[in-house]
């Protein structure tokens, strides 16, 4: 009778376990199905007035060197306020390897930001041949007098002073501020609108968007849309909110072939 209730007791406390490990088990799924960027240990930092490249890496214990590939930084003594990089948070950090995670990792935000509902992926040009995020952001904070500067969540460029169909995040994106880029009296889309802008004039005869930076939009919008839930039909030009106001992002770009790229 001792000897069966040992066994009694055995099983029981085995069937106890089995909760956990379901649990466990549960949880390793859900792991392995997460985005590839959370298997690296970089993050976006917003630049702050004074700082440098050395005082960021200093501060992430990392390299300037390091932050500059990630960044394709030409000059590393050359950023600017409000610019957005994304650094390495370890020394052996294991960094992006593959454009998909490259995008997943611009994507994501930094610790402690919470994201906005965000519902529309809008799509923008520049209207110029010539253009860069630290362009623009002086543009609208100058120009238009926008405190908070760059409009735009993000950036693609055409190689003119950035290289072709490289992606620029904007500090609203890193920040989840609200946009301003497509606001429309009672719309709310800078609120729920994600803004993307590929530098170009696509309104102009002959002018079309790079096949990098077609790469580099797809790749972009389809991670966003994963992430936060956005249908193909709510990823529209800006001349689908102000119909009656601007053709952006030109008469050359098609959204319709955009979403068959989806």
């Amino acid at each position: 009778m001792r000897r069966r209730g040992v066994i009694g007791r055995f099983v029981g406390a085995l069937f106890a376990f089995v909760p956990f490990v379901a649990l466990g088990l549960v949880v390793y799924i859900a792991a392995r199905g997460r985005p590839p960027m959370e298997e690296f240990d970089t993050q976006l930092v917003v630049v702050e007035k004074d700082d440098s490249v050395f005082d960021i890496a200093r501060r992430f214990g990392t390299t300037p060197e390091l932050i500059g590939d990630l960044n394709t930084l030409n000059d590393l003594s050359r950023i600017f306020p409000d610019q957005v990089l994304l650094v390495p948070t370890a020394p052996d950090a294991k960094l992006p390897r593959t454009f998909e995670q490259h995008v997943a990792a611009l994507v994501r935000l930094p610790p402690g930001v919470e994201a906005r509902h965000w519902r529309y992926i809008v799509i923008h040009h520049s209207a110029s041949t010539r253009d860069c995020a630290r362009k623009i952001n002086d543009f609208h904070r100058i120009k238009n007098g926008w405190a908070n500067g760059l409009g735009y969540d993000f950036v693609i460029g055409n190689g003119s002073m950035t290289p072709d169909g490289s992606i620029e995040v904007g500090h609203r994106w890193a920040r989840q501020i609200v946009g301003a880029h497509a606001k429309s009296a009672g719309n709310h889309m800078n609120e729920t609108g994600i803004g993307i802008c590929l530098v170009g004039n696509f309104d102009v005869a002959g002018a079309y968007p790079s096949a990098s930076q077609m790469e580099s939009l797809v790749a972009l919008v389809r991670h966003l849309q994963r992430r936060y839930h956005i249908p193909k039909s709510r990823v529209i030009g800006h001349r689908d909110v102000l119909k009656n106001y601007t053709v952006c992002p030109g008469k050359n770009f098609s959204i319709e072939r955009l979403r068959d790229m989806l």
